[in-house]
């Protein structure tokens, strides 16, 4: 499961992600993104993953590479907070795929990883 984590200030967003993701999930995601992002220039996005267990299947992580390719320019950063370190690994990974600034931040930085969102 997914939800909108409310952050103060027009130009960071926050999503909290939870459990096994589905396809429908992300379809769900990328419909928030395009209402989000429609005329708001490039805020930044604060991903709390401390929760998440990863995709229900492969269609799943499909529907996010999609997202994450067509959203690619759109954010001017992006904070992962996290302490997987499988998921320290493909932020690394997904910086090189990306326009935006990402850096990952421990589960115990959830309030660095929002200041460092505002920043931008």
């Amino acid at each position: 499961m997914w939800k909108e984590v409310k952050i103060e200030g027009d130009r960071v967003l926050g999503l909290e992600c939870a459990g096994k993701l589905t396809e429908e999930d992300f379809r769900g995601i990328g419909t928030w993104l395009d209402e989000k992002l429609a005329g708001r220039g490039k805020p930044a996005l604060v991903l709390f993953l401390g929760r998440f267990e990863g995709y229900e299947n492969a269609s799943a992580l499909w529907q996010d590479m999609k997202i994450d390719a067509k959203r690619s320019d759109d954010l001017s950063r992006v904070a992962m907070v996290a302490d997987q370190a499988w998921i320290k690994w493909g932020a690394s990974a997904a910086d090189l795929a990306t326009g935006a600034k990402l850096k990952w931040f421990d589960t115990s930085e959830r309030d660095a990883a929002i200041a460092w969102a505002r920043d931008g």
